[in-house]
């Protein structure tokens, strides 16, 4: 859902990956004064022009800012590229929800050949009896380790607005995190001030004895409250207080904010699953001009090397069935 990727998103992700404005474009729909766009894709070409992108990296976790949503979409958008880009050989857009995915796969784009990986997944949970669908050792875990902070002293702080306090306090949890370096921290604060703009951000932090050991930023819009950054600082773990603050989090946004899903985004790291319901993978799509004989070799050479390897596993389950069978 790119609800949280409007045009400025793009404008500091483009910044961040050091891309020129002559590089980056936006294809879409035709609009009029009374027809809004149906779609919108931002996107960028490469140096040499052969190979355009969707301007999306680790930082996205939705294709956008108005994704296609109907086949005839889909194909407007080839046709799109076929007739403004005409020396494009390879296309490449990510990440693709899978209703997205088997929408392109039934597609037949003449002159295109098209290739599909796995490239992560989404963890979603509906908010309807959410805390009675959780195991029982989280929420014994939760009750625990708040009873604990609580008589230690400590507040949880969630806001709308990214202040200067609740920023400095973000990032000075996320230095003593398990995280590694952050690649852009002006992506992040752009991204923070952009969100308390619009009012769709919660920012939330854990303190105790006056020190901030938990920090999150979660985006809420749409009935949907997507989970984005989160840390933790090592040296308190033992209190476990990011637990205790997505606890808080979620309250909130179940609570006051009335939403019906919780989203969190890209990665399937294997915590989230204790907290979400459903895990739907997320894709990767290379299209190539096949009238191009170099893009006709990388597709052939792709289409021949996942072919190899389906054969691999497919000889190595037969192989372990033939051991368990002896």
């Amino acid at each position: 859902m790119p609800w949280f990727q409007p045009n400025p998103w793009y404008q500091h992700l483009a910044r961040f990956m050091g891309l020129s404005d002559t590089q980056c474009m936006t294809l879409r729909s035709g609009q009029t004064a009374e027809i809004s766009a149906s779609w919108q894709l931002a996107l960028y070409c490469s140096n040499d022009k052969k190979q355009i992108n969707s301007l999306s990296n680790y930082y996205s976790p939705a294709l956008g800012p108005l994704a296609p949503t109907h086949p005839a979409d889909w194909q407007q958008f080839f046709a799109a590229v076929t007739q403004t880009h005409s020396a494009v050989q390879r296309l490449q857009l990510q990440p693709l929800t899978t209703t997205q995915q088997q929408q392109l796969q039934q597609l037949t784009v003449p002159g295109w050949g098209f290739y599909f990986s796995h490239c992560s997944d989404n963890w979603t949970a509906r908010t309807e009896n959410y805390w009675q669908q959780r195991p029982s050792q989280l929420r014994n875990t939760i009750r625990r380790k708040r009873q604990k902070l609580t008589a230690e002293g400590a507040r949880i702080d969630i806001s709308q607005q990214a202040t200067p306090e609740l920023v400095a306090a973000y990032w000075q949890v996320y230095q003593h995190s398990w995280k590694p370096a952050e690649p852009n921290t002006d992506f992040i604060n752009a991204l923070l001030d952009q969100t308390s703009q619009h009012q769709s951000l919660r920012l939330g932090v854990l303190w105790l004895h006056g020190r901030p050991i938990a920090a999150q930023c979660w985006l809420v819009a749409a009935g949907v409250a997507a989970i984005y950054k989160l840390a933790q600082d090592q040296s308190f773990d033992h209190y476990s207080p990011g637990t205790v603050l997505t606890a808080a989090l979620l309250d909130h946004v179940i609570e006051v904010d009335q939403v019906h899903t919780i989203d969190f985004l890209t990665g399937d790291d294997q915590y989230k699953a204790q907290w979400m319901d459903t895990k739907t993978p997320l894709y990767q799509l290379q299209a190539f001009r096949l009238h191009q004989p170099a893009a006709l070799l990388q597709f052939t050479l792709l289409r021949l090397k996942a072919g190899l390897r389906l054969l691999w596993r497919r000889g190595a389950a037969l192989g372990r069935t033939r051991q368990h069978g002896n």
